[in-house]
């Protein structure tokens, strides 16, 4: 099924205009929510989370890198126009330090209350690449768009 890619820029104008998020990883057998706040790339094709190293989420990710996001509109609108996107990606930890500091910076400028926290030498820099998105655009108006296809290894 082709991209459509008027959808697709739909979906990543939300993703852009929201900053918080639910992440939802896995230990293999128990999932684990964790609210967190984001920042995309320019281009909306990643989006990069803070957390520090000793937490659940951290381990989880580090053993089983598939992830899924979920983020909404609630409180911006009447309850039925409420819209959900749910974003699959697989997230590794970026080890560049210069692409790190980067990253940091244009933090903590869309998050300047974290500002103590990112710059902690413990925490980790997460990267998210999408595979898909689904939008939910009310309770019963869904849209599905893979981004990419994954390859077994």
């Amino acid at each position: 099924m082709p991209k459509n890619d008027d959808m697709i820029n739909k979906m990543k104008s939300l993703l852009r205009r929201k900053s918080s998020c639910v992440l939802a990883t896995t230990d293999g057998d128990t999932p684990h929510c964790s609210l967190m706040a984001y920042i995309t790339s320019e281009v909306a094709d990643r989006m990069f989370l803070i957390t520090p190293r000793n937490t659940r989420k951290y381990r989880n990710i580090k053993h089983h890198p598939n992830v899924s996001l979920l983020i909404d509109t609630r409180g911006e609108q009447e309850r039925i126009n409420t819209q959900a996107l749910t974003l699959t990606g697989t997230c590794y930890t970026l080890d560049d330090h210069e692409e790190a500091s980067i990253v940091k910076e244009a933090f903590s400028r869309h998050h300047p209350h974290l500002r103590d926290f990112i710059f902690n030498e413990n925490v980790a820099i997460l990267c998210i690449e999408f595979d898909s998105f689904l939008l939910l655009d009310g309770p019963e108006n869904a849209h599905h768009e893979i981004l990419r296809t994954k390859h077994p290894k």
